[in-house]
């Protein structure tokens, strides 16, 4: 596994000097784990079989320079979901295999499940700030998140 991983981060340093260009194609080199628990599972489960549910998480923001969240599991196999970003008023949907990367500084939710499980590989990342800050309001925040979705 952890072979995977370090692969992951080493595309996500590239894409993240790609993307923020300037002083971040430098410092984007030295994204690195939080620590020794990144990257870490994260699973969302509402199967009705007795297990407790997670369906979602709530507004917030990680606190680190870059997140980067894998997903792992299809789109078959859950209900509703995905990541809402407040700055964006979108909720983005990823397919098994994609990987999204953004500020830590960023606030989003998972969006609740209504059915299934949805596993995602998640890794907080701190060494390379791109120095973007959510200056987005609570009061902003949409109801519509689910209308708002996109399918990458």
């Amino acid at each position: 596994m952890k072979k995977y991983t370090e692969q992951i981060l080493h595309d996500v340093k590239k894409i993240v000097g790609e993307v923020f260009g300037g002083d971040m194609r430098k410092q984007s080199m030295h994204l690195r784990p939080r620590s020794w628990k990144e990257p870490h599972l994260l699973l969302y489960q509402r199967l009705d079989d007795g297990r407790p549910d997670h369906t979602g998480i709530e507004m917030h923001y990680d606190g680190c320079d870059v997140t980067w969240q894998a997903m792992l599991t299809t789109l078959d196999e859950y209900e509703g979901g995905g990541t809402y970003f407040r700055a964006l008023r979108k909720t983005i949907l990823l397919r098994q295999g994609q990987v999204l990367v953004h500020p830590g500084e960023l606030y989003h939710m998972g969006i609740d499940i209504s059915y299934g499980v949805r596993c995602l590989l998640v890794c907080f990342t701190d060494g390379a700030n791109p120095k973007i800050m959510d200056d987005s309001k609570s009061d902003e925040d949409r109801v519509e998140y689910r209308k708002n979705t996109v399918l990458c």
